[in-house]
């Protein structure tokens, strides 16, 4: 049963970054993506293997689509990246950046690091402690309709690290809303974000901004 949500969250037309949020407004790029991510084939594999052509006439028409779209080959699924995209390679903002001329397109996803990075750690939760161990404060925050790194992973994951819990789940307000639940350990507070999805900053700021600053001033959130 949990195999079949992870599979409908990403596969059934769903937006796995924010659950009420409009998937990709380009549907057959995004059906592209969707499609190959399917099969269990990388872009560029997918792209060179001999074996696909010969299939039925609907992977003849996406190795098509793939071909026609291949500027988007790193991208993320169901997000309209080609703002940022257009901005990271502006030959302006290379320079400013320093950017070597002979380094290719910046993209918002590489299929070639997907393919071939070497994972070194599976559990982030000695990082977290030896920050602690250093007395810095930490704040983890999850946007509550993101399933691509849901809350409650996050949630298990805080509550994993054993720390002293100095507050239970609470609600708090910003502008005299509900904007999230927050629950806070000895030296990390952990927050959602009611409404946001992955990029909660983005799609919530002016909570995000509340959030950050008053976790910034020590202040209560």
């Amino acid at each position: 049963q949990v195999e079949d949500i992870f599979q409908f969250l990403w596969f059934g037309g769903l937006n796995p970054y924010d659950l009420y949020r409009d998937c990709d407004p380009n549907p057959d790029v995004n059906g592209v993506r969707m499609s190959a991510i399917r099969r269990g084939l990388f872009p560029r594999k997918f792209l060179s293997e001999p074996s696909m052509k010969k299939h039925n006439t609907d992977d003849n028409n996406l190795i098509s689509l793939r071909r026609e779209h291949i500027r988007l080959q790193g991208a993320a699924p169901c997000l309209n990246d080609s703002d940022v995209v257009q901005y990271m390679n502006n030959k302006e903002v290379r320079n400013a950046l320093h950017i070597p001329s002979n380094l290719p397109k910046w993209d918002i996803c590489s299929d070639e690091v997907t393919t071939t990075y070497q994972k070194q750690y599976g559990d982030m939760s000695p990082f977290i402690k030896k920050i602690l161990a250093k007395h810095i404060r930490v704040l983890l925050y999850y946007g509550d309709t993101d399933m691509a790194c849901n809350f409650m992973m996050g949630q298990q994951f805080s509550a994993g690290l054993k720390l002293k819990r100095l507050l239970n789940k609470t609600p708090y307000k910003f502008d005299r809303q509900i904007a999230g639940f927050k629950t806070i350990y000895e030296g990390l507070t952990f927050v959602t974000v009611r409404g946001a999805g992955h990029m909660a900053p983005q799609w919530r700021a002016p909570q995000m901004y509340y959030v950050i600053q008053q976790f910034l001033l020590n202040h209560p959130i």
